[in-house]
């Protein structure tokens, strides 16, 4: 099994600190932008064609909208990986157990 310290625990929570943020900041904007009335969003997509300011702003959207999603992805596939390799291991020792556990039954028969 890998050998973790200390530090490289607390990146990883300070990681999912970071994922829980940038989660509750993108949810956030997604429930603004959904609870818009669509004649709101047609205005602004006419005033956006209007002056040619075809921006995530004009919408109502944080300029940096996509790369968050993107880092929350980024975020979201290392941590799955991680996690899938932590219950891999477990997998992995509760299998040599259960062998141990059924080498020592059958020795005793």
């Amino acid at each position: 099994m890998k050998n973790l310290s200390v530090e490289q625990c607390q990146q990883d929570l300070n990681a999912l600190d970071a994922a829980d943020q940038l989660t509750a900041s993108v949810e956030r904007e997604i429930e603004r932008f959904k609870n818009l009335d669509m004649k709101d969003i047609i205005g602004k997509a006419t005033k956006m064609l209007m002056t040619g300011n075809l921006s995530l702003e004009a919408l109502g959207l944080p300029a940096n909208f996509f790369e968050q999603i993107e880092t929350l992805s980024k975020i979201n596939n290392v941590t799955r990986k991680k996690y899938r390799a932590h219950v891999q291991a477990n997998i992995n020792e509760l299998a040599v157990i259960e062998d141990a556990e059924y080498s020592e039954v059958t020795a005793n028969e």
